[in-house]
């Protein structure tokens, strides 16, 4: 580099920073802070600057028009006036004829001065004069092009009126821009940009040229894979490319023949596209843009929508034709005309329900229908006469029941327009719900449910005898058997009670009552059942739990245990419209009347009253918690026994942190006691859950220390003692596991030393099977009550935490406790997230093949389950150990387990999926070790293994993937 003329400050430090992108970038900004704080001008810059602006070695001439295009970019849009900016823009207009090496420096500068706010009125068509001349857009790489397009779209967004003032030339000179553009980036740019611009900007006599320079990408091919890095889809391009298409009324006489020659490709794609173009131009094209168009359109689109297989082309066409016939509503001759077409076309298909075109003839019509009221209203003079029709003469029931679902969906549309098919004069010969509930005396239950569901949809046209005669028919079918018919009933009593709630709570009293003694208990189950399905109507709501939470505290085993099932689905789900949850709890005093009624059954009826309770208290606020504490303190503390700690369950688990539990430290020693002297062992497992979740809640300090050492003592001494019998000590290592999830869930700093702990106990001779066994319970997915919607404390990577402990220990383990570790790990396996093996595989590779080679029957199958859902992931260390694992599987195949032989067979089916080369030199052997299992005397192992084996045998068959 030649020297430096400049003396200045600025040229020095330029001089300098000219030799690093960097620092040059670095030294701008200081330029520009200096501009905006006063310390210089702008053109004093300029002035400097100029040697190297002016200088005959055009890298010179380059580097300060990037330093000077980077101070610029630098200072705020308001900072420079509009003199300065005229000055500038002047200087870059000049700059835009000079050397083309140059031309990405000036762009940088005219993009950072066509944002600023003063930007003088002329400056744009100055620019752009002299840009559109001097460059050529497609001639530079892909950033220097999108620079075009951001000066462009800068000015477009907040200089349109200086845009629109340069007449058609300028938006000649934008179709030359873009024309010829390939990079998907800039294309989603410009597919973003351009609707407005077509919007906003008189096209003349370029609008056919406009169209066809967007046209050409149409539709797009573009892979998807390939443009993974540049976060960019097919679809997203295509959706982007369409609102160019269809901008504007004009482009209807280029879009349609497009359309329809595109409809014609055998590309799958192609149709998508183009019937999507459809869709979203209807309504911007509009009657007059459509109409001559309607004659070419109509047999394209009959194609699709009446003989394509595809079923995504056919409901896409669907939808093409709904937005079409939509878009013809302002002209109605136009559109009766198209409709009257579109059902000539298809009565044929529908005289005779038994058609293969029957079915497609009618979901055209039902597109057509939901179009707009007038077109549903033609439609059903055509449709209606030939269901009724056919079904006065039709006798297969199979035929009635197509026949109905046609009548119900059609109905279902009139309904949404707010008439019904007996109002139109030309069908009040109709009397369809008079059929339906002449219907339904039908035996068939497939058309029964047909029928309910009609008459359902019609519910706001159905006077009050045709309700009640449906009311008595709905009772009926209630109490009997059959489930499906049952269902469809429930979703018509809700219906029903949220239009007619009087006359529902009036059914219920008087034809679903359920509290009658003399009524057997299937039927009061039924109604039950019933009652359930309309709970949540906010009218019907109070007087229907009345009647359940009274079954359920009754005497009345059976009864009660139903009552109480259908309690537990109320309170099981959110409601926005009633809150059961208060309801239940404070106009009726609920849990009170559930806790204090006779419990029965242990396993049955206190279990569900138990998860009653806690999906009520976990509802309530802080308050209503505390008051519920308060009532059973005396329980809480002192009263504890096998039963009532199943309610306790109920009542502790969801309570909020900060509420207060008098006497706590009692609570736990009595929980203690039960978890690990109970001789039931539902009541050790509730103990142990529930003291988990209350130490979980508890905030760390010395007082959670002393209970934790207290409960530590009371499981060693329990581990150690010899007068201790086994089912105590598993009861204890069940207690220490849970104990182990509660301060490791809550990242206690306790929690590596009850991890090491639980990981010592597989040493056991005794009971280290059992402590294998309980890492399931570590890291279980779907467990309830160590989780966040019961307020508990909860770190999102505590079974991060575990795997790791374990899964580092593995030296440490051999002999007799080498088969609990890898028990412990196969069931740890199972239940951490999936991305947390996939970076330990190749730990876990050897573990897995060492657990396959143990006799024991719950390792094997929790080993085969692990590596089933692996395999599929074709990860190249499953190739690498082929030859450990496929004879494994070969010999497990026969094992003695049946759910071992068929996992093991599933596992051999997988590896088929990998390349031909790797597995063919084992095809023959698994080929013949297969007859065995194939001859397995269990029918399920049989069908894996005739499967696994014919897989295997087009192992290296033509066409197979290599």
């Amino acid at each position: 580099m030649m020297a430096c003329p400049m003396s200045s400050v600025f040229a020095e430090k330029l001089s300098v920073a000219f030799k690093d992108d960097n620092a040059l970038i670095a030294e701008c900004l200081d330029i520009a802070l200096e501009i905006q704080k006063g310390h210089t001008k702008l053109v004093g810059l300029v002035e400097e600057l100029g040697p190297f602006l002016t200088d005959k070695d055009v890298t010179l001439r380059l580097k300060g028009l990037i330093a000077l295009s980077t101070v610029l970019s630098h200072l705020p849009k308001d900072f420079l006036n509009e003199i300065e900016l005229n000055f500038i823009t002047t200087f870059y207009c000049d700059r835009l004829k000079d050397h083309h090496s140059l031309i990405p420096a000036v762009l940088c500068g005219i993009l950072a001065i066509v944002q600023m706010d003063n930007l003088p009125q002329d400056s744009p068509s100055r620019l752009f004069g002299v840009m559109f001349q001097h460059v050529h857009c497609q001639s530079h790489i892909r950033q220097d092009r999108k620079k075009i397009y951001l000066i462009f779209e800068s000015l477009l967004r907040n200089r349109s009126g200086d845009l629109k003032a340069m007449g058609p030339d300028f938006v000649y000179d934008v179709i030359s821009a873009m024309d010829g553009e390939k990079d998907p980036r800039n294309l989603m740019f410009l597919f973003n940009m351009l609707p407005y611009f077509i919007k906003e900007f008189p096209l003349g006599h370029l609008t056919e040229e406009m169209f066809e320079v967007i046209a050409c990408y149409f539709p797009v091919d573009f892979e998807t894979t390939a443009g993974k890095e540049l976060d960019i889809t097919r679809d997203a391009i295509t959706k982007a490319l369409v609102s160019c298409l269809c901008a504007i009324p004009q482009f209807a006489e280029f879009c349609i023949p497009l359309i329809t020659e595109k409809l014609d490709s055998d590309l799958k794609l192609a149709k998508l596209d183009s019937l999507y173009l459809l869709s979203k131009g209807a309504s911007t094209f509009g009657v007059d843009g459509l109409k001559n168009h309607l004659q070419e359109l109509w047999p394209v689109l009959r194609k699709e929508v009446m003989s394509n297989g595809d079923p995504q082309i056919k409901n896409t066409g669907l939808e093409a034709l709904r937005e079409l016939v939509k878009a013809l509503h302002s002209n109605s001759t136009v559109r009766q005309s198209f409709v009257e077409k579109i059902i000539t076309d298809t009565r044929g298909s529908l005289c005779d329900v038994q058609l293969s075109l029957y079915w497609p003839a009618e979901k055209v019509l039902e597109s057509v229908a939901t179009a707009d009221k007038d077109s549903c209203i033609q439609v059903l003079r055509a449709i209606v006469p030939l269901c009724l029709g056919q079904y006065s003469s039709k006798t297969a029931t199979s035929d009635k029941v197509a026949l109905i679902e046609t009548l119900n969906s059609f109905i279902a549309i009139s309904e949404s327009y707010n008439f019904t098919i007996g109002s139109l004069p030309e069908l009040t010969w109709t009397d369809i719900p008079y059929l339906y509930l002449n219907e339904l005396t039908t035996q068939d239950t497939e058309l029964k449910k047909k029928i309910l569901f009609g008459l359902t949809v019609q519910k706001r046209s159905l006077n009050e005898l045709h309700r009640t005669s449906l009311y008595d028919r709905i009772s009926s079918e209630i109490e009997r058997m059959n489930n499906e018919i049952r269902g469809v009933c429930h979703t018509s009593l809700l219906s029903f009670g949220q239009l007619y709630p009087n006359e529902i709570l009036s059914v219920i009293n008087n034809k679903l009552s359920v509290d009658i003694d003399s009524v057997e208990s299937a039927v009061i189950t039924c109604r039950l059942e019933a009652l359930t399905a309309v709970a949540r109507v906010p009218e019907l709501g109070p007087e229907v739990l009345a009647k359940i939470v009274a079954v359920a505290t009754s005497n009345n085993s059976e009864k009660s245990l139903a009552a109480l099932s259908c309690l537990r689905k109320l309170v099981s789900t959110r409601n926005n419209d009633f809150d059961i949850h208060s309801f239940l709890y404070k106009e009726y005093n609920a849990i009170d009347r559930l806790v204090t009624s006779e419990t029965g059954d242990f396993n049955q009826r206190l279990n569900l009253i138990s998860n009653i309770c806690r999906f009520i208290v976990r509802q309530l606020d802080v308050e209503d918690q505390q008051a519920v504490v308060n009532r059973y303190t005396d329980i809480l503390i002192n009263k504890i026994s096998e039963n009532n700690v199943v309610l306790l369950e109920g009542l502790l688990t969801p309570l909020r942190r900060n509420v207060y539990i008098q006497n706590s430290d009692t609570l736990l020693e009595n929980l203690c006691n039960l978890a690990i002297c109970s001789t039931s062992v539902d009541a050790r497992r509730v103990s142990c859950k529930l003291i988990s979740v209350l130490i979980n809640k508890m905030e760390d300090g010395e007082h959670l220390e002393r209970i934790l050492n207290c409960m530590r003592e009371r499981i060693t001494d329990v581990l150690e003692s010899e007068d201790s019998d086994i089912n105590t000590k598993r009861a204890t290592v069940s207690l220490h596991t849970w104990l182990t999830k509660a301060v490791i869930t809550k990242g206690s700093w306790s929690s590596q030393d009850y991890l090491n702990y639980q990981l010592n106990m597989l040493r056991n001779d005794r009971v280290g099977y059992d402590a294998a066994l309980a890492f399931t319970s570590l890291a279980d997915k779907s467990e309830d009550t160590l989780t966040e919607e019961n307020f508990c404390n909860i770190k999102i990577f505590y079974k991060q935490r575990i795997f790791q402990n374990v899964i580092q220990l593995n030296s440490t383990f051999d002999s007799e406790s080498r088969q609990n570790y890898l028990i412990a790990i196969t069931h740890l396996l199972q239940e951490v997230p999936h991305e947390l093996l996939f970076m330990h595989l190749t730990q876990l590779v050897p573990l897995l093949v060492e657990s396959l080679a143990l006799d024991n029957g719950e390792l094997i199958l929790s080993t085969l389950t692990t590596l089933k859902f692996l395999l599929k992931t074709k990860n190249n260390v499953f190739l690498d150990q082929a030859q450990a694992f496929i004879p494994k599987f070969l010999k497990l195949s026969t094992y003695k387990e049946m759910k071992v032989r068929i996992t093991a067979l599933e596992c051999l089916l997988s590896y088929c999926n990998y390349p031909t080369i790797s597995i063919l030199p084992f095809k023959q052997d698994v080929l013949d070790k297969l007859a065995t299992p194939i001859d397995d005397r269990k029918r399920l192992v049989r069908k894996v293994a005739a499967q696994t084996r014919t897989r295997w045998f087009l192992v290296g068959s033509p066409g197979e993937p290599k």
